[in-house]
């Protein structure tokens, strides 16, 4: 970890003691700067600098204010993916990497990096209190390139950390605040070079960091603080007990012979698995481990050897089999649900998960090993497959689900073609929940899609992620569908539609501030509506632009963009649009210092909205009004009437910005206890989750007094 960031970290935990507010790892920061520092000085800045410079003298020093740190527990989300149910050998291993630090793990596909490092995390949760996220790095490219933000948002939410709409700059600063701040382990599998890992790892201290290559590169090696951990075979009991637990009983007749099998496979897991598969079918046949030896024998390298039991298992299947395996090679998705997988093929697929050549995770999902797609692709020109008819069945599969999914949000402003007849079940997983299960698979789909001519599922896909970017973000990868989108839109010559995607990509760049790229889509949007009756679309896109500008912070530009909106819903009797943009109009007269016209904009807000939620944000800005006008009692009135109205609408989302209201309010009024009890709620937070903000409500806290000793 960057030493001057942990500096000011630790400078900021003794700020904010004197501000009445204890952040998690305190008394230990405390403790060891005084031991080393004795007397500290009252200016943070001063402080900071003599962290700073007593742990570039003393790494040990360092080290120990990094391990005080991380000092944040509790509310975390266990990661997705569980260990393995049997886990046999990898002692050493297992010991050495349990270790806090970072740690590079190495080998080939299929010698059990995944399964080690899993297992590994497991077993040392215990003494990583701040818990554990696992990300597959293959799920976060697009090509070569990693979408780092997407990976490090992924982490995040994984220790339960809300991920907010920031650009990449600030996501990447509050990622290595939040790891700072806690005991955790993180494990980074398929990296493929040190630019991933320099973007995703810093040394943390206390933390234990496990990550996986396959191929272990020169800037691999230079990279790794300390000798990468070289997996090979496991050791023989090791082997003989995966071999036995896969097929009981058939080992102790032909000892001599289970263990040259063993060696012909180099006791890399995956091949003893392809083996197992071979003997399981012989089950009950006297000589049956003898005879697979024997079949294997002219070869002692584990990769042929994977590809002869794979040949063997694939003539002994039934040709409708075969084929499944290679439709489900073929298709663009590696990783998705049983009901995916049957809407590829047309039915069930267990026959292909009890010949292992389909893995059936932990996690519910389903998983088409690399060799084994490798393989089923090489045999694709022998075979009459059709694999497009698979791949439309998958398309209409998400189509369906995606759509239903966001119909089962309730009204707001679509405008692809809704198919007719879908609603969600109440089986189903929620719906939110299952379009970020399957987004990784949706976003695969939609390239080829394109490419197939289904420009209508393309746009429908892309419509159908929209709640997804405004609950739950995954920015980027959605802006990656809807670039595609856009090219379906137009290809349909639906001018409407492609405005509206345009707008969706308008909205997601002002929320990662990135304004010119937003400027751009949207300046799309209003060319191509400039010709179209769609009132509903122009204010739509009006009220984008008004967003856009109040980011921008020309409040003259976003008030005349939210006027022209309100001329728009007026004319056409918009009344949810129109109740919308009244709230929206007048919560920027508030930040142009003109809180007074912005009081009766909200009464009429008020009047028109049947919304809970809007009702709700409208009192949240009419109590920042009254506060700038002065007038306590009433900014205490419609505060309360906001929070009573988020907790009917069990909205979370607003909880810190009311409380951050209220806090202003008990100062303002001569009660900072109670303002630093709300602001410091915020402070620790902030500090809990890593975000950048904390830095505001320290600042906010060193305004009241001292607190009372």
């Amino acid at each position: 970890m960057s030493w001057d960031v942990v500096a000011a970290e630790a400078a900021k935990t003794v700020t904010a003691g004197v501000g009445g507010v204890v952040v998690a790892g305190a008394g230990g920061v405390m403790r060891a700067l005084l031991r080393r520092l004795g007397a500290l000085p009252n200016d943070p800045e001063k402080l900071r600098d003599a962290i700073l410079a007593a742990g570039e003298r003393d790494p040990q020093f360092a080290a120990e204010v990094g391990v005080a740190l991380a000092a944040v527990a509790g509310a975390v989300t266990e990661s997705g993916v569980l260990p393995p149910t049997v886990f046999l050998d990898r002692d050493t291993a297992r010991a050495e990497l349990a270790e806090p630090g970072v740690h590079l793990v190495a080998g080939v596909h299929g010698v059990g990096k995944t399964a080690l490092v899993l297992q590994v995390s497991h077993e040392a949760a215990d003494e990583f209190p701040g818990g554990r996220a696992y990300v597959d790095l293959d799920a976060f490219r697009v090509g070569e390139a990693l979408q780092v933000g997407e990976a490090q948002a992924a982490v995040l939410r994984q220790f339960g950390v809300p991920v907010a709409e920031v650009p990449l700059a600030v996501m990447a600063e509050q990622y290595l605040r939040a790891l700072l701040h806690r005991r955790c382990v993180l494990v980074l599998d398929n990296v493929l070079g040190a630019a991933e890992l320099s973007a995703l790892v810093q040394p943390w201290p206390a933390s234990l960091v496990l990550a996986t290559t396959r191929r272990l590169t020169d800037d691999l090696r230079a990279w790794a603080p300390g000798p990468p951990v070289l997996l090979h075979g496991l050791d023989e009991p090791g082997a003989w007990a995966m071999l036995e637990h896969r097929c009981p009983g058939m080992l102790s007749a032909e000892p001599t012979a289970a263990r040259e099998l063993l060696e012909l496979c180099d006791r890399i897991p995956f091949a003893i698995v392809q083996v197992a598969v071979r003997l399981s079918r012989r089950r009950g046949v006297p000589g049956a481990v003898a005879a697979v030896r024997d079949e294997l024998a002219s070869s002692d390298d584990p990769g042929e050897l994977i590809l002869r039991c794979l040949t063997q298992t694939m003539r002994e299947l039934p040709d409708t089999t075969v084929d499944d395996l290679i439709v489900l090679a073929t298709q663009p998705v590696r990783d998705f649900s049983h009901e995916a997988a049957a809407a590829m093929v047309g039915h069930g697929v267990d026959r292909l998960i009890d010949a292992g050549l389909l893995v059936a995770e932990t996690r519910g999902r389903l998983r088409l090993p690399g060799l084994i797609r490798d393989h089923a692709l090489r045999m694709r020109p022998d075979r009459a497959v059709d694999t497009d008819t698979p791949f439309d069945r998958l398309l209409w599969f998400c189509r369906d689900r995606a759509v239903a999914a966001d119909l089962a949000g309730g009204p707001r402003l679509r405008r692809y073609e809704i198919p007719p007849g879908l609603v969600w079940s109440p089986s189903w997983p929620a719906p939110l929940d299952w379009l970020e299960t399957e987004l990784p698979a949706i976003v695969a789909v939609v390239p080829r899609a394109f490419h197939a001519g289904r420009f209508v599922e393309v746009t429908q896909l892309c419509g159908a992620l929209e709640p997804l970017l405004t609950s739950r973000g995954h920015h980027w990868r959605i802006s990656g569908a809807n670039e595609w989108g856009v090219r379906a839109a137009h290809a349909l010559g639906d001018r409407v539609l492609e405005a509206r995607i345009h707008a969706a990509q308008a909205r997601l760049f002002t929320q990662l501030h990135l304004l010119d790229r937003a400027d751009t889509a949207l300046a799309d949007a209003e060319r191509l509506l400039a010709t179209t009756d769609d009132p509903h679309m122009h204010s739509s896109v009006g009220e984008f632009r008004g967003r856009l500008a109040e980011a921008q912070g020309d409040y003259d530009a976003a008030e005349q963009a939210f006027r022209r909106c309100l001329d728009i819903d007026d004319r056409h009797e918009l009344r949810r649009a129109s109740g919308i943009h009244h709230r929206m109009l007048a919560n920027v007269l508030v930040h142009s210092g003109r809180p007074q016209e912005a009081l009766p904009l909200l009464a009429t807000a008020l009047t028109l909205s049947g919304d809970v939620r809007n009702a709700a944000r409208a009192h949240t800005v009419a109590a920042r009004a009254h506060l700038a006008l002065g007038d306590l009692p009433q900014a205490h009135a419609s505060i309360g009437l906001a929070r009573q109205l988020v907790t009917e609408a069990t909205a979370t989302q607003y909880e810190v910005e009311l409380a951050d209201i209220e806090a202003e309010l008990a100062w303002r009024g001569g009660d900072p206890e109670t303002a630093r009890a709300r602001w410091g709620w915020i402070a620790q937070l902030y500090w809990n989750t890593g975000d950048p903000r904390f830095d505001l409500y320290l600042r906010k806290l060193n305004v009241l007094p001292p607190p009372p000793r």
